[in-house]
């Protein structure tokens, strides 16, 4: 699913892939968060509203047009509302998206 996130259910937030075990994932209408089992890894999400913040740890992550570095990434899914959310995050297994 995380190779082809048009396939996931539309208006419906869901983390499709993570490079680490994900231990626990909390959805809720103005956030999301997760905890993966290494500080350093990758995800992929397809969100329902554009994510305003994202964090890992107490650290903003910046907001990036590719993950070569740190930080995320958002494109538009044609024909939907829907967003698919590329994270890369090398300190801290806690991760928050804020709507």
């Amino acid at each position: 699913m995380g190779a082809m996130p048009e396939l996931a259910p539309v208006g419906v937030d869901h983390l499709l892939r993570s490079s680490s075990v994900v231990q626990k994932i909390t959805y809720s209408k103005q956030s999301i968060k997760y905890r993966t089992f290494d500080d350093s890894a990758t995800e992929v999400l397809r969100l329902s509203h554009r994510p305003q913040r994202v964090t890992a740890g107490d650290a903003a992550l910046p907001l990036r047009t590719s993950l070569g570095e740190e930080g995320f990434s958002v494109d538009p899914l044609p024909g939907s509302n829907d967003y698919v959310v590329r994270i890369l995050h090398l300190h801290s297994n806690m991760v928050t998206i804020t709507m």
